[in-house]
């Protein structure tokens, strides 16, 4: 069984992110052992190996979207959290780029800067960032 507690939770938001990482982990770790037990070896209407391709392209998707929402020391958008409620915009107005190697380990997390003006300003004003409401 994989450890796991929901996201909200009583526990404590440092709990809850290790946890959450040590999921990323295991979920990899399972895959990769288990890979392959494809009996099917045709590369025609093979849908074992096609399905097993997509879930590994769904793995890679999650972990780099995970593994970028657990270094956001912010509140952002989808992703919120309860031990740091308000956004940064000095520290992280940025966006989160997730590289994978062949392996399916823990994936890099690089950063590129967000362009704040639209390619023409007389035809769309660029907007000012602002704080979500709801």
């Amino acid at each position: 069984p994989i450890p796991c507690v929901p996201w909200q939770s009583q526990t404590s938001g440092q709990y809850q992110r290790r946890v959450h990482g040590d999921v990323c982990d295991v979920l990899f770790k399972d895959y990769r052992e288990n890979f392959g037990g494809i009996k099917d070896k045709s590369l025609i209407w093979n849908s074992d190996l096609i399905e097993a391709l997509e879930l590994e392209n769904l793995l890679i998707s999650a972990a780099g979207t995970a593994r970028s929402a657990l270094d956001r020391k912010e509140s952002r958008g989808a992703h919120a959290r309860d031990d740091i409620p308000d956004r940064k915009d000095d520290e992280w107005m940025m966006h989160s780029l997730a590289f994978h190697d062949g392996r399916m380990e823990t994936p890099d997390i690089k950063y590129r800067p967000v362009i704040h003006s639209t390619l023409d300003e007389n035809e769309v004003a660029s907007l000012p960032p602002f704080k979500r409401v709801y």
